[in-house]
Parts: C-alpha cells; structure tokens; sequence
C-alpha cells in the first residue's frame, strides 16, 4: 500500500466472564477447568469394608477437603488448575465386605496433587490372631472381638496412613471379649473422630454375661461445597456375637457408616458416595462392604480478557501496564 498500512484483522479485546461453578464426580471421570485459577475441592476416597462374625467396622475413606466449606482442622489449601487442561478423576470403589476372614481395604481417591486413601479393612474373630486386627488407612479398621476368653488385645488399624496434613482421617476402635458369647468388635475410625473401642469385659459367664454393644464408628466430617451441609466419611460400627442378655451392633459414625450386625444380622454396607465404612457382621454373617467415595470441585468467578489482531510493541506494553493484559 502507497501509505506502508499492515493488512490484518482488526485489533480487538474480547472478556470472558465465568460463574462459579461446582461439578460432582461419584464415579471417575475428567475435569476440564473452564478459567486458570485456583479451585477448592473435596476428595473421598472408598471406605474400607467390615468383618464378618464380631468383627470390627471399616474405616471410612480418607477425607480431604479446602475452603471454608470444610471445619479448620480439616481445611488445606486450594489448587491451581489451567483453563482447558483435562485432569483425571479417580473416585475410590468401597472395600469389599468380609464373609470369612478378609474384607477389604478401599481404594483411593484423586484429583490433580490430592489423593485421599481408602479406608482400612476390619478384624475378624477370633482374636487374637493377625485376622482379628484392624488395617491401616485413610482412617483405620477396628479391630475383631476376642473369643472364648481371650484377652481384650484385637488392635485397631491406624489412621491418616500414608501421612498427609491435614490430617485425612483417624484410628479405629479396639475390639472386646467376654466369654463365648460376649465379644464385640470395635468401630472404624472416621474422619472427624477415632472410634470408641467396644466395651471390655472378659470373664463372663458362657450363658449370657452383660450384653456389651459392639463399637461405635468415627464421626465423619460435614462439608458445605455442594451448597448444603453433607457430612462423609463416618466408619462403619463393630459387629456383635449373640448373646441371651441382649446387646447391639455398633452404630455407624455420621458420615455414611454402616451399623454393625448383630445376632443374625449382617453389617450394613457404607453409602454410597460418602466413603463411608461397613458395619462388622454378627456370628457367622457377612460384614458391610464400604461404601464409594466422591469428588467434588469449585471453580470461582472469574474473568478474563483476549486480545486478537495486529498489536505494536508500545500498545502491549500500555497494556501490560495497566493490568489489562496479563499472561493467564
């Protein structure tokens, strides 16, 4: 041209506003962010299953969460995400539940640099063999009651296993004995709390003796990110050997715990979507599986602005300058 004009397209300044936005994963899947920014989140993973006859609840899935939709003591930090970048979302399966001697561990959940363990699995009686103790995990497994007078050592799974800070989750509850009749498992620990070991009376006599209950799971953890308080992640209760005298199973910690069996009963399964743990199951009966965990994200409002066109070096620069351009 006569006047050495650039032909191109013309210089134009595009925003884009986005809303807050909050997407639910119970199963895997993946998230593609809508804007560059820094997204709270919560990441369940799968609660660990129960024990069959007196055994111990499953622990619930680990429990990790930002933002002030979750207590202090459980709050991390929120994490970048890039606008447009796919991320994989693996939402933890529930531990299997014991018939026999076995139940199972739940299986991770994660999203991004967060990953929360599954819960662990429960003991099985008779304790005190290496099946009556309760397995480590996002919160532990409780330990298997004693039989036929064996002592009250049926030791609970560890929580927050592998570490994080905060904390994941918590212990498990020790198992009991009394005598034949008597022994109970404890619960499995829950985000918000360790279980309760059950009640510990060994001697009892064979025809009935004082009807202890099995132990109570861990209290889980309420979160507000959905837009209304959910609580997750409560371990599942201690199985109960039948006894003339009464008793129970023991109950479920908030959260999505599954009660444990009593009598004929079997432990009642963790539920869904809440990383819940299973119940121990009564004599000769199944524990509770655990119960699937959940992933849940929220991206802020956010705005941001393109620039397409032909731009000279001094216009970036003003535009640099003044904040209006920046390199997110």
């Amino acid at each position: 041209m006569a006047n050495g004009g650039i032909i191109g397209p013309p210089n134009e300044v595009t925003t884009n506003t986005f809303s807050a936005k909050v997407t639910t994963f119970n199963s895997s899947g993946t998230f593609t962010a809508q804007a560059t920014a820094d997204v709270d989140y919560l990441v369940v993973a799968g609660g660990g299953g129960g024990r069959n006859t007196s055994g111990g609840g499953g622990g619930a899935g680990g429990y990790r969460a930002s933002g002030c939709f979750t207590p202090s003591p459980t709050r991390g930090s929120a994490i970048p995400v890039t606008s447009g970048t796919p991320y994989t979302i693996t939402v933890g399966a529930g531990g299997s539940a014991g018939a026999s001697c076995f139940s199972g561990n739940g299986t991770d959940s994660t999203f991004s640099s967060i990953t929360s363990n599954g819960g662990g699995g429960s003991g099985s009686s008779p304790a005190p063999t290496s099946p009556g103790l309760g397995r480590a995990g996002g919160s532990g497994g409780g330990g298997a009651g004693g039989y036929k007078g064996n002592p009250c050592v049926a030791g609970p799974g560890a929580g927050n296993t592998p570490p994080t800070s905060p904390s994941q989750g918590n212990a498990g509850g020790q198992g009991s004995n009394g005598d034949k009749s008597q022994d109970a498992g404890g619960g499995g620990g829950g985000a918000g709390a360790a279980a309760s070991a059950a009640p510990c009376s060994p001697g009892g006599p064979a025809s009935g003796g004082s009807g202890q209950p099995g132990g109570p799971g861990g209290a889980g953890v309420a979160n507000t990110i959905s837009g209304s308080p959910v609580t997750y992640a409560g371990g599942g209760g201690g199985g109960k050997r039948e006894t003339p005298a009464g008793g129970s199973g023991g109950s479920g910690g908030s959260g999505g715990g599954g009660p444990g069996g009593y009598c004929t009963a079997s432990g009642t399964a963790g539920s869904n979507n809440t990383g819940g743990g299973g119940g121990g199951g009564g004599p000769g009966q199944s524990g509770g599986a655990g119960g699937p965990g959940v992933i849940i994200i929220k991206e802020p409002a956010s705005t941001s602005t393109s620039a397409s066109g032909l731009w000279n070096i001094n216009e970036v620069y003003e535009n640099v300058k003044a904040g209006d351009w920046t390199n997110s």
